[in-house]
């Protein structure tokens, strides 16, 4: 099975409901990308991953929403927690066009959580409630870009959404002993 798969019926009523500037026909085909092009961790996410619209909750003001369907944190070894392995990753920030930045493009902004959330819900559709939400890094965290919110819906090996249990380095492999190697030396 395919993940993925969000009946036209639940994108409408996200739409409809949170008043959402983006066209259920844009959702869907942003999501199919999302899915049909995994991210490794190993390459910079292609341009289609980005779009840059207004908020739901505050209507005019630019947002920037990136979406990818992250792959292989348990099975490269970076995670030992096999219900870690892939999410689907929706990072969130509000850019500020008029304070470009030579190196990185604009400064950015921090979203509210509520915009965030209203954003999961809107992508996320049934599932929502089952995103791991991800608050925005200080500028002092040396790992992480500041101001961007992450939230992830994590699935399973069958492409079903859950809840993963644990935590990402509590040790966990996969049922079926195809886990590597590098899980069991940490």
């Amino acid at each position: 099975m395919r993940p993925g798969n969000v009946a036209d019926r639940d994108i409408e009523s996200m739409v409809d409901a949170y008043a959402c500037p983006l066209s259920r026909q844009v959702l869907r085909a942003w999501k199919r990308h999302a899915f049909g092009h995994p991210w490794h961790g190993d390459r910079l996410l292609d341009p289609r991953h980005t779009i840059d619209t207004t908020a739901i909750l505050e209507p005019g003001r630019l947002i920037r929403l990136m979406l990818s369907f992250d792959i292989g944190y348990h099975g490269s070894g970076w995670f030992a927690n096999s219900e870690w392995d892939q999410n689907l990753h929706l990072s969130l920030s509000h850019p500020k066009v008029d304070a470009p930045l030579v190196s990185t493009g604009y400064q950015l902004e921090t979203v509210s959580d509520e915009e965030a959330r209203a954003w999961g819900r809107v992508v996320f559709s049934e599932h929502a409630p089952k995103a791991w939400f991800e608050s925005a890094a200080s500028v002092f965290d040396p790992h992480r870009l500041p101001n961007v919110v992450h939230l992830r819906l994590f699935y399973d090996r069958d492409a079903q959404p859950f809840i993963p249990t644990g935590e990402p380095y509590t040790l966990k492999p996969w049922a079926d002993g195809s886990s590597p190697e590098k899980v069991f030396r940490r």
